[in-house]
C-alpha cells in the first residue's frame, strides 16, 4: 500500500475549521486507499503555538497522527513585525506590493511560527518513503521549510491562499513557482495566486461539506448567524458592531447569534447572543433556522461554514473584499455581497423583505450549488487523482 503524507501546522479533534478541518478531511479520505501519516506539531492554539500536546503517535480513525515539538512558537516580537507589516502595506499609494527584503520576509515566517526543526528532520530522512506528500497552508514554516526539505517532488501544496499582506511576499511567490502540483479550493482562489504569484497550475479540489438537511432550531426570535472563529481578523468586531446600528435605527426582534471560539469578548445584549461553543448537530440546526448566514470576512479561501449553511438551504450575506466568497454568491444565484457597513445594512433589509417564494428560490439554489461542487464523491475522486498523479512525478 502506498504511503501519503499530510502536513499541517496543528490537528485535535477539538479544531473544527480552517486548514485543520481540511488536513484532517483529506487525510480521512485517503486513509481507505493508502497508508495515511497526518504529520503536524504539539500545538494546538494558533495564537502562541504552546507545546501543549504530547509528542509522538496516535492512531485515529484509520490516519496515523505523528507530531513534533515546536521549536519556535509566537511571542510579541511577532506581533511587532505584524504591526510593521500592516502599515507598510497600508502606506503602498501604488499596486499593492511588500518590499521588504527577503530576509527579514522570511524573519516574519519563521517568527509567525510554528518552526518545528523535529518535522523537518524527519521529512528530510523519511519524505522518501511517502508516494505523495501535501503541505497545508502557504503561510506557515511547517510548509515553507517543511517542502524544502524533501529531496523529491512528489509533493503538492493546498495553498488556502487570502488576498492578505503576507500573500504578497516575493518569499512566498518564488516557494510558489517550485510548487509541483497545487490542489487549489476555488477558481477565485486560483485567479488569485495567478495574480500575487505568477501561477495557476494543478486543479481545483476543494473539500467536502456535510449535506444533509436537518430540522431547523427553535430559537425566541428570528436570527441572522455566524459560526467559526470569532476575531478581528474574521471582521467579527465590525459585524457586532455594525449589526447593533443596524439595530438602532432599525428596531425589531431580530438577532445575531454567533457560535465559535471568542477571540474579541463579544458583549451579549438584547440584539446580539453569544452561545460559545455548539456540536455539530445544533451548529447545523442554527444554519437551518437562520434568515441568512452572515460571513463578515475579507480573507477566506474556501469558507466551509459559508457553504455549510448553504447546504442547509439558507442565503449568505458576506463581504465583497473578499473574491472567493464573492464566487459563491455569484456562482449560485444565492445570498447578498456588501461593501461596507451601509451595504450590510442594505443586504439584511434585502434578506428580510424576501417573500416565500424568492426565499424558496434561493435556497434550492444555494443547495444545489453545494451539491453540485462540493459532494464527497467527487472531492475524494479529485483527490486520489492528484495523488496518483504526484506519485508519478
Amino acid at each position: 500500500m502506498k504511503r501519503v503524507a499530510i502536513v499541517v501546522p496543528r490537528c485535535h479533534e477539538s479544531l473544527v475549521g480552517g486548514a485543520e478541518a481540511h488536513g484532517w478531511q483529506y487525510a480521512t479520505m485517503l486513509a481507505d486507499e493508502y497508508a495515511v501519516d497526518l504529520l503536524t506539531t504539539t500545538a494546538s492554539d494558533y495564537v502562541s503555538w504552546n507545546n501543549d500536546l504530547p509528542e509522538g503517535d496516535e492512531l485515529r480513525e484509520g490516519v496515523r497522527i505523528r507530531r513534533f515539538r515546536v521549536t519556535r512558537g509566537r511571542g510579541d516580537y511577532f506581533h511587532d513585525l505584524h504591526r510593521r507589516l500592516l502599515a507598510h502595506f497600508a502606506a503602498r499609494t501604488e499596486a499593492p506590493r511588500v518590499d521588504w527584503p527577503e530576509s527579514l520576509q522570511e524573519e516574519f515566517i519563521r517568527a509567525q511560527g510554528p518552526v518545528c526543526t523535529g518535522l523537518e528532520r524527519y521529512l528530510a530522512t523519511h519524505g522518501d518513503d511517502y508516494a505523495a506528500v501535501i503541505f497545508l497552508t502557504y503561510l506557515y514554516p511547517t510548509t515553507y521549510d517543511g517542502s524544502r526539505a524533501l529531496r523529491h517532488r512528489r509533493w503538492g501544496l493546498v495553498p488556502t491562499l487570502h488576498d492578505e499582506p503576507p500573500a504578497y511576499f516575493d518569499a512566498f511567490a518564488r516557494m510558489a513557482r517550485r510548487v509541483p502540483r497545487f490542489l487549489w479550493n476555488t477558481e477565485a482562489e486560483r485567479r488569485l495566486g495567478k495574480r500575487l504569484w505568477g501561477v495557476d497550475g494543478g486543479g481545483i479540489v476543494a473539500m467536502t461539506v456535510s449535506t444533509q438537511r436537518v430540522a431547523p432550531a427553535s430559537e425566541a426570535a428570528p436570527y441572522v448567524l455566524y459560526s467559526g472563529r470569532i476575531d478581528t481578523h474574521k471582521g467579527c468586531a465590525m459585524l457586532v458592531e455594525a449589526f447593533e446600528a443596524y439595530k438602532r435605527e432599525r428596531p425589531s426582534d431580530l438577532q445575531l447569534v454567533l457560535t465559535g471560539a471568542d477571540h474579541i469578548g463579544v458583549r451579549t445584549s438584547a440584539n446580539v447572543r453569544y452561545l460559545g461553543f455548539v456540536d455539530e448537530a445544533r451548529k447545523f440546526a442554527l444554519m437551518a433556522g437562520a434568515r441568512a448566514f452572515v460571513h463578515p470576512s475579507p480573507y477566506e479561501s474556501l469558507s466551509i461554514v459559508a457553504l455549510e449553511a448553504m447546504a442547509q438551504g439558507t442565503p449568505i450575506v458576506v463581504n465583497g473584499a473578499c473574491e472567493i466568497l464573492v464566487d459563491h454568491v455569484m456562482a449560485s444565484g444565492s445570498g447578498y455581497v456588501f461593501r461596507g457597513v451601509a451595504e450590510l445594512a442594505g443586504a439584511l433589509d434585502a434578506m428580510l423583505t424576501l417573500d416565500d417564494a424568492a426565499r424558496t428560490r434561493q435556497a434550492c439554489a444555494a443547495r444545489d450549488y453545494v451539491l453540485s461542487r462540493y459532494a464527497h464523491d467527487s472531492v475524494r475522486a479529485r483527490l486520489i487523482a492528484t495523488v496518483e498523479a504526484l506519485a508519478d512525478n
